[in-house]
């Protein structure tokens, strides 16, 4: 299981890293769900991949 931190997610999601932040907190949905108790935008590639396919 590959973790991806907010850069590499910023990345993939090809937004900035400040907007993903940002959306944690006022738009949780346009995120892909994070992983308790790691830094708030830590996720896993295979998370992001079946939250992508989903929110299409």
């Amino acid at each position: 299981m590959q973790l991806l931190d907010l850069h590499d997610l910023a990345a993939l999601l090809k937004r900035a890293p400040h907007t993903i932040k940002r959306d944690l907190r006022r738009n949780p949905l346009a995120v892909p769900p994070r992983l308790p108790r790691f830094d708030a935008a830590m996720t896993t590639e295979a998370s992001d991949r079946a939250w992508g396919s989903r929110s299409g």
